[in-house]
């Protein structure tokens, strides 16, 4: 690896260390395998969670392991069911490796489907409609009749092990603000972050690694990954291993054709509304709906009242929108944000919610746009903005 590790932050701020991307990783696993009681890696079959489970089994040679007879390596999946037949068959081969103790859950898990603007949830695995797939012989896919949340399924997963624990992910912060906020934001032990039970932490030893430290390490280890990159690459795509309903993919829905024609339609066979997502995403018009509603926060909340049938979604969606309008004034009644509305135009966090990006805290932006002015002047006039909102 080549990246340098360094502190995030404002430029003047940056600060340089003796070790690269790799080595810090590294020393990173052995921390944690000296710390927790019980290690498992999640793995998903992605190439991120690969590396993981690669630089374990390295760091675990480097102590003396030698194989099964020093103990199994832990790890879990979760089939989210909507997969394609390549990354199963990929996860499979990994889970029939005799030097991993795999769990492979393929049980009742509440997610979201995205569809022009709005989140409907749905259940993994439901037991009341035809699924997409059979279970896997191998697959733990008992208790039937639960379904969990994702916070159950943490615990539930983590009832297989002893002591303190510790499940190691692939997550990177180069793929999301959000991340990089969740990493950045503590001081000590910032890959380690806190889960609700007491004693399981999720670990990120990869988290200041690039998409090209991802390969290179495949590449120079010759690790064989999950072909989808390959597919993903030449259809245009990003490089995820994910369900294609939840937001982010379901905006790309349209490649699923080109991709993967035959998932593309046991998906519209079992999910037949995913056909308007498909056809009219390029059409939608998100002013068009904000249009619709008063201009400002207000009219946002307005917004989730009157379409976001979810209670749980819409509360969630209304907590963002009241988050995000009070850090804006915040900023401006401290003189932080009269060049970017306190980093929180309306239009912006309007489009935040409209593009389902509320499970979290919606970011800031630095630099408002066009859009975002005419829109702040819709809310106060042509005349001296109050930008506190």
């Amino acid at each position: 690896m080549t990246n340098t590790v360094k502190a995030h932050g404002p430029k003047k701020n940056v600060k340089y260390i003796d070790m690269d991307v790799y080595a810090e990783a590294k020393s990173r696993v052995q921390h944690v395998l000296d710390t927790f009681d019980s290690v498992a890696v999640c793995f998903s079959g992605g190439k991120d969670s690969l590396v993981v489970l690669h630089l374990l089994e390295e760091v675990l040679r480097d102590r003396g392991w030698e194989g099964p007879a020093d103990g199994k390596i832990n790890v879990i999946f979760r089939d989210e069911e909507l997969i394609p037949d390549n990354v199963i068959n990929f996860v499979q081969e990994y889970a029939k490796n005799p030097k991993y103790n795999f769990y492979y859950y393929a049980v009742q898990l509440k997610s979201e489907k995205f569809i022009l603007g709005k989140k409907y949830e749905y259940v993994q695995w439901d037991k009341n409609r035809e699924w997409i797939r059979p279970k896997p012989e191998i697959a733990i896919v008992k208790p039937e009749d639960v379904v969990f949340d994702q916070y159950r399924m943490d615990a539930y997963c983590a009832q297989n092990f002893k002591g303190k624990i510790a499940f190691i992910n692939g997550i990177r912060c180069d793929e999301s603000l959000i991340r990089y906020r969740s990493v950045v934001n503590k001081r000590n032990e910032c890959y380690i972050a806190g889960t609700d039970a007491p004693n399981v932490k999720f670990v990120k030893p990869i988290y200041d690694w690039s998409e090209k430290d991802v390969f290179k390490y495949l590449h120079d280890k010759n690790i064989k990954y999950c072909p989808i990159y390959d597919a993903q690459m030449w259809n245009g795509q990003a490089l995820r291993v994910a369900t294609p309903l939840h937001a982010e993919s379901a905006k790309r829905f349209n490649k699923l054709r080109t991709l993967y024609p035959i998932f593309y339609e046991q998906l519209i066979a079992i999910f037949p509304e995913m056909l308007e997502q498909d056809r009219y995403w390029n059409e939608y018009d998100p002013y068009a709906v904000i249009a619709k509603y008063r201009p400002g926060f207000e009219g946002v909340i307005e917004y989730i009242k009157a379409e976001i049938k979810d209670p749980v979604n819409r509360k969630m969606a209304i907590k963002r929108v009241l988050e995000a309008w009070k850090i804006r004034k915040n900023n401006i009644a401290k003189g932080r944000g009269d060049h970017n509305f306190g980093g929180y135009p309306a239009l912006h966090v309007f489009k935040s919610i409209l593009g389902g990006n509320y499970k979290r805290v919606i970011q800031p932006i630095k630099k408002p746009s066009k859009a975002d002015k005419e829109y702040e002047e819709l809310i106060y006039g042509n005349s001296k903005i109050n930008k506190s909102g």
